[in-house]
């Protein structure tokens, strides 16, 4: 799968229309850069890569599209504080902090918690090949 395409198509977390809610210009409440994209080595893990972006979250940022990953995601927190729910529990992750999303979990929430301060994450999907890294639920 294109990094390029992962990233426009979800970010992990993209959501247009509640993006709109946080910013007057209907931008996402966040900046995504790509970090870096690798095939697997270990022959056990052939088919699959590592894709890693990094996700800077606006003051009070909040995406609240249910989606799920068809990946194991590992998100490091770089700064600030972040509200996540996932399969219907939510858990709050400081700097210095790293959550695991294991691959098809319900995930319908991401919200810096600080309304003054910007918050950053590093998102590493680890993917097979022929799976989709963002999955819109489907009421």
């Amino acid at each position: 799968m294109n990094l390029i395409r992962l990233i426009a198509i979800s970010v992990v977390f993209a959501s247009t229309a509640s993006a709109q809610e946080n910013t007057s210009d209907g931008a996402p409440p966040y900046t995504a850069t790509d970090v870096f994209k690798q095939a697997m080595s270990d022959t056990g893990l052939a088919g699959y890569e590592m894709l890693v972006s990094r996700l800077d979250l606006i003051p009070g940022g909040v995406d609240s599209t249910p989606h799920r990953h068809d990946a194991d995601l590992f998100v490091y927190v770089i700064q600030g504080s972040v509200e996540i729910e996932l399969g219907g529990e939510k858990s709050t992750h400081n700097a210095g902090t790293m959550f695991h999303e294991p691959r098809n979990t319900l995930h319908s929430l991401l919200r810096n918690t600080s309304d003054d301060e910007p918050a950053s994450i590093l998102a590493v999907f680890v993917i097979k090949n022929d799976r989709e890294a963002f999955l819109p639920e489907t009421k």
